[in-house]
């Protein structure tokens, strides 16, 4: 049987920037499993369709692929799903069951399987959930297909009779040896045409953990599992020799769990002397100094943490019961052993209370401040189907138009009402009651974590506290700010230009003694997010400061705060790079000297001709000042690993400038 297998879109398209697409490791595995069997897999990714030209961003994007779907003539679309975009996985889903009314329609993936039934009732576009690890099931699957298309015989799969009824089949057992798993089926994806930064393998399955918000527990049964250090350092250098990569994202809740694993895996690592690069999960309290040591020798160059919560009290409360005085030494000591360190921490429990949101943020803005390689991310709470939160709560869950960034997706109208139709499938779009919680402070303190964390660094070293920040500024925006003001996309678009607008109103008269300096630095914040969102049609933005606030804002990163700085001229130029939106870099900055006779004046026409070969061949730009009939050169502050990222030199080339 031929079988196309799709799949989940990346959201980032909301976010003003085209998506960047991901190898569907998931996919890639299990079209080795059917391949194997005798069938024919076909991957479909939905993002690329999007770089190729065979869909359009907008209203008709699931028309577009879905008529690719078609025209690949399959037996079987198989869509894999997420949260974030199930939605959009169902709308798609219903165009393909219009377009090829013959052809079963399968989902699989974590979000179907947890709300398998619920959709096979809601949802008659769909015939079939192969739910949790589908290595074994689907191939049977096909097989049944194939012949009789009695699904009853086929372990973890739920699925509708002719006459309507939903079956759910008993589980499949799961694989116990993962050395056992085939090579994913890297030969069908298109890696020529998109830019890879860390080639994904998956290094296991499963957590021995039980953390309440989680719902990975229910998709591997609690069971971890992992592969062997010879298996895996093989895989990595089979992709290697195939595919030219040296740099990998070991895929795996926990990497660390056993820690003779880890050091035997460093160790076949060191033996084999490709100099791999690769990055992993773990738990602050599953590392120390010596284990970082040893994986940074063996190729380690970035961590992700789960932390969860500043709270001490909170910790046992959501079963993760770490130490949280131990996150700032764990993350030091990543930095110090040449690791990139992320700590990603949730607020909007439904047991928290405003000091412990508050500590979650002052903790976030710690890791921060310690180094420019360090990372911190702050989700609010998204009741995730299966998780024991969601369980104890299903029948508490609201909605008020803001999801959690776990749910990334900005939902339309038609999206919207299908959400609140139906909170038994789409629950991480809602969120439970936090009755010691403002809401709306639990957005601001994952807002203000994602957009303006150097801005919270400045104003804690000038003496104010993050605290009554945060809190003076919900009354402020419930003061000013309408409802209407504050619809789904707010705390994306708009939340940093009304924070810059508070703070000038109520804290800068009382701070600008202390740190002179602070004016310019929150109009330099307030610039460069406006242009990261498109807030400012003008293709080019020139300000004059007085102080030189790219050196103020890097020093507020590992360096101690801000300087004792002297006032001085130091005037930019911001361009917006809109033909290099779709790589994520959206501006670039350029000092301008102040003469007697200014370069640019408020308002001048300027030009930059054929910036992308000026960036790429030389370290300063010409620019035209058209209104002046004049012209100069100037710096601007794009690094090489900038123009890598915006696909302007080749990842593997050396450095033209």
């Amino acid at each position: 049987m031929r079988i196309a297998l799709v799949t989940c879109f990346n959201a980032d398209w909301h976010h003003g920037k085209v998506p960047s697409p991901y190898v569907p490791l998931n996919l890639l595995t299990l079209a080795a499993h059917v391949r194997a069997a005798g069938h024919e897999p076909i991957v479909v990714d939905q993002t690329l369709a999007l770089f190729d030209g065979t869909a359009t961003d907008g209203p008709g994007f699931h028309r577009d692929v879905a008529g690719f779907i078609a025209g690949l003539n399959p037996d079987v679309v198989g869509f894999t799903t997420m949260c974030n975009s199930y939605p959009q996985t169902l709308a798609l889903a219903g165009e393909c069951h219009d377009l090829l009314p013959e052809s079963k329609i399968v989902l699989g993936g974590p979000q179907a399987s947890v709300v398998d039934v619920a959709t096979l009732t809601e949802f008659p576009s769909i015939d079939a959930v192969v739910r949790n690890e589908a290595d074994v099931s689907l191939s049977a699957m096909l097989g049944e297909l194939s012949g009789d298309g009695d699904l009853g015989r086929v372990p973890g799969v739920t699925w509708r009779r002719s006459d309507g009824t939903v079956v759910r089949n008993p589980g499949a057992p799961l694989l116990q040896d993962l050395d056992e798993l085939p090579y994913p089926a890297y030969d069908l994806y298109p890696f020529d045409q998109i830019r890879v930064g860390l080639a994904p393998v998956e290094a296991g399955r499963g957590c021995p953990y039980g953390c309440t918000f989680c719902s990975t527990n229910v998709y591997f049964n609690r069971r971890h599992r992992i592969k062997s250090p010879e298996r895996l350092v093989a895989e990595m250098r089979f992709l290697h020799q195939a595919h030219g990569f040296s740099r990998f994202d070991l895929v795996h809740d926990m990497l660390t769990v056993d820690r003779r694993w880890v050091r035997r895996f460093c160790e076949v690592l060191r033996e084999g002397g490709e100099g791999y690069s690769w990055g992993c999960s773990a738990r602050t309290d599953r590392v120390d100094d010596a284990l970082l040591s040893e994986m940074a020798d063996a190729g380690c160059m970035g961590v992700f943490f789960g932390v969860e919560t500043g709270a001490q009290p909170l910790q046992p409360s959501i079963k993760k019961r770490l130490d949280v005085s131990r996150v700032l030494p764990v993350i030091s000591s990543c930095v110090d052993n040449g690791i990139s360190p992320t700590a990603s921490f949730i607020t909007g429990f439904p047991d928290e209370t405003v000091t412990d949101a508050l500590d979650s943020f002052e903790l976030a803005l710690d890791v921060l401040e310690l180094s420019p390689k360090t990372s911190a991310q702050m989700h609010l709470l998204a009741p995730l189907t299966g998780s024991p939160l969601h369980a104890q709560h299903q029948d508490d869950l609201r909605f008020d138009g803001h999801s959690s960034d776990i749910s990334l997706f900005l939902l339309n109208e038609a999206e919207i009402t299908l959400v609140r139709r139906h909170p038994a499938i789409f629950g991480n779009f809602y969120f439970i009651p936090t009755p010691h919680l403002d809401r709306e402070l639990a957005k601001a303190v994952s807002a203000a974590t994602y957009t303006c964390p150097l801005l919270f660094i400045a104003l804690r070293h000038a003496g104010a506290d993050p605290r009554r920040v945060l809190t003076g500024w919900t009354a402020w925006q419930r003061r000013t700010l309408s409802g209407e003001q504050r619809a789904q996309d707010y705390f994306l678009y708009r939340f940093v230009l009304d924070l810059c607008a508070y703070v000038r109103a109520e804290l800068l008269p009382e701070l600008i003694d202390r740190a002179p300096y602070l004016p310019d630095l929150v109009e330099y914040f307030e610039v460069r997010y406006a242009l990261q969102r498109g807030l400012i049609p003008r293709p080019t933005v020139f300000r004059r400061f007085d102080w030189d606030v790219r050196a103020l804002s890097e020093s507020l990163r590992g360096a101690g705060g801000p300087p004792d700085a002297r006032p001085g001229a130091h005037d930019l130029l911001f361009v917006d790079l809109k033909l290099m939106r779709q790589r994520g870099y959206v501006f670039l900055e350029a000092s301008v000297p102040r003469t007697p006779n200014p370069l640019v004046r408020a308002g001048d026409v300027l030009e930059i001709r054929d910036i992308a070969r000026q960036l790429v061949s030389r370290p300063q730009l010409v620019i035209r000042n058209l209104s002046q009939q004049t012209g100069f050169t100037t710096r601007h502050h794009l690094e090489e690993r900038h123009l890598r990222a915006m696909g302007l030199i080749p990842a593997q080339a050396p450095s033209p400038v």
